[in-house]
């Protein structure tokens, strides 16, 4: 028999104790203690990059041949990143367009990463992989993409549980952004599941998993990647969460509110935030302009952010 909508799911992996319940909630406490004293390097690294663009804004670097103006695959994202570089404060290559070319697309990607730690130098490069797995393999992903491509913070699945998160926090220099809830509708399917956890309360299972997130981040590394297309799970997980660093997806070609994004994904200082744009900003001219479309669509999206961070009182002055 199938379950039946709305049903909870009990979660038998641990004990449901008073015990385990007191310590997880006396744990969540000390760790948000703990991150409203410190900075990670991480996080010290993503707090230098947004104030020296003054900007939370993250562009998602998506080459699709079928879409760009140009056939080169390096010269698209290098003009890119040219005409963006004093707008924003991260980029995202998405590996999945690198890896669907092959070789070529693999090299385009080593030449692209080089080229924003030249016009850059201050970017968070975020290797958008969603990598997931344990033990040796989880390892060998880690030393992919911190050491071998080299970026500051990547995307990763979570499903396996903590074994999976462990091996990637390791160096307290890199940030590790779990996937929450997703921006696109599937992600209800089972992110939405309500699930029983050790209080014998009732949570969805994107919230049991930001809690989970909470107690590994003992290195102060670990983000949450929450989509701006469901602004009430991004303010529920930030109220779990309160100064994790939110990777926020969904404000572009898909449609979410940026205003609630802002408010909602961003911590209390109006900081810890990236708030991603893809082919909204780099597909906004399919012309000889592209780069400096690009450029107005990234100057927008800084402008209107930053304008909500002000109405609040949290702007970059």
């Amino acid at each position: 028999m199938g379950r039946k909508p709305g049903a909870v799911v009990a979660l038998k992996s641990r004990p449901v104790q008073g015990f385990h319940a007191w310590v997880r909630v006396y744990f969540s406490h000390l760790v948000r203690q703990w991150e409203g004293r410190t900075m990670s390097g991480f996080a010290q690294r993503l707090e230098k990059a947004s104030m020296a663009t003054k900007s939370l804004v993250c562009v998602g670097l998506d080459p699709d041949p079928a879409r760009m103006p140009v056939p080169d695959v390096f010269e698209f994202n290098r003009a890119i990143v040219d005409a963006t570089a004093a707008l924003v404060c991260s980029y995202k290559p998405n590996l999945a367009f690198y890896e669907a070319m092959g070789i070529p697309g693999l090299e385009a990607l080593q030449k692209t990463i080089a080229h924003i730690r030249s016009a850059a130098p201050t970017a968070i490069i975020i290797g958008d992989a969603k990598r997931g797995d344990i033990g040796p393999s989880a390892q060998a992903y880690a030393k992919a993409m911190f050491q071998v491509w080299g970026f500051d913070a990547i995307t990763i699945n979570a499903w396996g549980g903590q074994d999976t998160v462990t091996p990637f926090l390791e160096d307290e220099s890199k940030g590790v952004f779990v996937w929450c809830r997703g921006s696109n509708p599937g992600s209800a399917d089972f992110q939405d599941v309500q699930v029983a956890v050790e209080d014998e309360s009732s949570v969805p299972l994107y919230r049991k998993m930001a809690l989970d997130c909470q107690e590994w981040n003992t290195n102060g590394n670990l983000g949450l990647v929450v989509g701006a297309t469901v602004p009430r799970q991004l303010q529920d997980v930030r109220a779990t969460c309160p100064a994790m660093p939110f990777l926020i997806p969904g404000v572009g070609a898909q449609g979410g509110d940026l205003e609630a994004a802002v408010r909602q994904g961003a911590d209390s200082r109006g900081r810890a935030a990236l708030i991603n744009s893809s082919r909204g900003v780099i597909y906004a001219s399919t012309g000889a302009d592209f780069a400096q479309a690009a450029a107005r669509e990234a100057d927008k999206l800084r402008s209107s952010i930053n304008q909500v961070l002000e109405a609040d009182g949290k702007g970059w002055s």
